[in-house]
């Protein structure tokens, strides 16, 4: 240990201008990615996020841009990625395009999701005027969390070196995408049915604390997804392993409710309270507890 302590030949990689080269691709993604987000939701992010001072749609917003953030990193760090590196000095100008070809592929399934979310998760009401007219954080933070559990298991099939070809991979993805949108659904149906209030409701009358709740439990339930698909090949497998996680989720609410504060039910506190600081313990907890089930696999 330490035994090259004060051996500087490490920094030298530091100074690889490839990793210059890739911050800036990667920065001109997130320009790309904000220019077609915007274009999409139907109105402009800088009068929103600078002259209204949108907290809603600024929640929403850096949950999408992380989310693709997720991806690139999953796609630079992925095994066949690095080999590519590795292999002459200019094969990663190859990689660099398809870094660029797979951040566009997953802005692209983002934004998909973002309709998925308006349509399905929540079909009672409009997610544009939510977060546009209310400046609804409660809306934002559902969103968000939505985007961000849907990153997590795209990135898991990217970079695979058993998919073959692009096109197998693309193939992948999408399905895992589709699958993964499905889960997020039934997560929903279950957390709704193992509450005690009306969560469309709550979140449509601007209650951050259960928006904040929910977004947070669809990112770790997204964690949940991505450690599966990462090991697993198996659809029927992940639907089981879905259910399972939405269950194991919802036991982590009922700890948080009877032993992390006792003498309160959590529902009142997100309901009544509207207590969004009750909200992040849950989501604390929950993340944890899927981080923690994904070490034990490890």
């Amino acid at each position: 240990m330490f035994e090259n302590a004060f051996d500087f030949s490490a920094l030298s990689d530091l100074a690889d201008l490839r990793v210059a080269v890739y911050l800036i691709v990667a920065a001109a993604i997130l320009w790309l990615a904000k220019a077609i987000n915007q274009a999409c939701a139907g109105y402009s992010l800088n009068d929103q996020l600078t002259k209204h001072d949108n907290k809603a749609v600024a929640v929403s917003f850096a949950g999408f841009l992380f989310s693709l953030c997720l991806v690139i990193h999953g796609i630079l760090t992925a095994p066949a990625s690095l080999k590519v590196l590795e292999a002459d000095e200019n094969a990663w100008l190859i990689d660099l395009g398809s870094t660029a070809a797979w951040a566009g592929i997953a802005c692209v399934l983002l934004l998909i999701s973002r309709i998925f979310n308006d349509k399905v998760l929540f079909p009672k009401f409009s997610n544009k005027k939510e977060l546009v007219t209310d400046k609804n954080i409660g809306m934002g933070a559902a969103q968000a969390g939505s985007y961000i559990a849907t990153a997590l298991v795209i990135r898991a099939v990217l970079g695979d070196e058993e998919s073959g070809s692009f096109i197998a991979e693309l193939g992948a993805a999408v399905v895992w995408f589709v699958i993964t949108q499905i889960l997020l659904f039934v997560f929903c149906f279950i957390y709704q049915k193992c509450t005690r209030f009306d969560l469309h409701a709550e979140i449509e009358r601007d209650n951050a604390a259960a928006g904040v709740a929910l977004g947070g439990s669809l990112i770790a339930f997204g964690l949940l997804l991505e450690f599966f698909v990462k090991r697993y090949d198996s659809i029927g497998s992940l639907v089981v392993w879905g259910i399972v996680a939405a269950v194991l989720l919802i036991i982590t609410r009922c700890v948080v409710d009877k032993i992390l504060l006792p003498g309160a039910h959590l529902d009142d506190e997100i309901h009544k309270d509207q207590n969004w600081g009750a909200a992040l313990i849950e989501v604390s907890t929950a993340v944890g507890v899927a981080l923690l089930i994904q070490g034990s696999f490890f």
